[in-house]
């Protein structure tokens, strides 16, 4: 029994997948123009009329974008991509093919001109353009769409079949994304391969429910390394005397702070015990400094004894943004490593850590970005292009990039 082309476009649809749209049909069953019998596939669209009483049918039987690598027909693309159709005359003399015509029209003002919008011939092939504004938005951009027309007169008779928007050639969110790179002109073009939903959510600072990364994984990879130097950090004193053991003088460290965090200088990571004492000052309730033997000479304490740890996923401000939010939030740079997935911006202003404050707690970020990322790679910054140095009152987060 012949399937109705209803159903087969609603199967059609019902086979795309993420970023491509998969070929729908039974097993051994091949398309192509002018191809006929049990094993064709039913058209996408068709038009039948009869003509001196013989019925003749135009019907469009293929849709695809050329696309470098895919494997099987894809009607979703970036303007850089070529689209193709292809129709077939049934019930009629052989040649008639060759006098389809066919006309391209874009849907809606943000889809731009079709090169070209009008051809002749059983292929069509073109490639579409962009008519979106770049002023930047914390909004999804609507999918480029084209609608597809193929008519043919047959002695006196005018048969149109027709694709219409939203069903074949039409942008899926991984290429609308993708689109905007082209758009802006920025120097990375992602490819299929680098679009993807990411591990955690709270990399996701785009307009989408996909991201791009040049090196898929680098976010992950990138917030777990300054986590791991972060934490480093907050646990680096020295034990300088061991515990039990006699120091040469009260006076005499027991405890030394780790080494010098950027400007300002070394920072404690300890609480003094026995009768030992801190050599700094307290601030949000732990010692800043290192810890003194104490009357006793005696060393009671033992160094990192707080043993910090902290979780750098929720202070996270930015990751990846796609360039219509990066143009939004008013960064200078067009080929900025958020729209790369390449870089994080950091907030530990509200982290509360003993013996750190606020200015500390940026500076000892910076420098974890700083031994993951190398120093041009890490700094602070108010909003998204002033910078400044980490223990400014001003600064409100960390940058850090691959």
């Amino acid at each position: 029994m012949k399937r109705n082309p209803r159903w087969w476009l609603a199967a059609g649809l019902a086979c795309a997948v993420f970023a491509t749209a998969c070929k729908c049909g039974d097993a051994g069953e091949e398309a192509g123009p002018g191809t006929g019998g049990s094993g064709a596939p039913p058209p996408l669209a068709e038009d039948t009329k009869d003509v001196d009483g013989q019925e003749v049918t135009l019907e469009i039987v293929e849709v695809l974008t050329r696309r470098e690598g895919a494997t099987t027909p894809q009607t979703s693309f970036v303007t850089q991509e070529e689209m193709v159709a292809r129709a077939r005359v049934r019930g009629a003399a052989p040649g008639l093919e060759k006098q389809i015509r066919w006309a391209v029209k874009p849907v809606g003002t943000h889809t731009g001109s079709p090169t070209p919008a009008e051809t002749t011939g059983p292929e069509l092939a073109f490639r579409g353009s962009s008519a979106l504004p770049l002023t930047g938005s914390r909004e999804p951009n609507p999918p480029l769409e084209y609608e597809v027309v193929a008519t043919l007169d047959v002695e006196g008779r005018t048969l149109e079949a027709k694709l219409p928007p939203t069903t074949f050639i039409r942008q899926e969110e991984a290429d609308i994304l993708r689109q905007e790179y082209l758009d802006y002109g920025t120097s990375f073009r992602p490819t299929l391969t680098q679009v993807r939903v990411p591990g955690r959510s709270t990399l996701n600072r785009g307009n989408y429910s996909v991201i791009v990364e040049e090196k898929p994984g680098e976010l992950d990879r990138l917030l777990r390394d300054v986590e791991r130097e972060v934490n480093r950090l907050l646990n680096d004193d020295v034990q300088v005397v061991p515990v039990g053991k006699a120091a040469p003088s009260p006076m005499s460290l027991v405890v030394s702070p780790g080494p010098s965090v950027l400007m300002l200088g070394p920072l404690g990571d300890t609480e003094p015990q026995g009768d030992d004492v801190c050599a700094g000052a307290r601030i949000n309730g732990g010692c800043a400094g290192g810890i003194r033997a104490g009357p006793n000479r005696i060393a009671d304490t033992r160094a990192n004894n707080r043993d910090t740890r902290v979780t750098l996923e929720r202070i996270i401000t930015s990751a990846y943004r796609n360039p219509q939010r990066n143009k939004f939030i008013g960064s200078g740079t067009i080929n900025s490593r958020h729209t790369r997935g390449m870089a994080l911006d950091l907030d530990p202003r509200s982290l509360s850590i003993p013996g750190k404050d606020a200015r500390q707690l940026m500076c000892v970020v910076e420098l974890a970005g700083i031994r993951v990322a190398g120093e041009p790679n890490s700094f602070s910054e108010n909003g998204p292009v002033t910078f400044l140095d980490c223990n400014d009152p001003a600064a409100d987060h960390v940058h850090i990039q691959r």
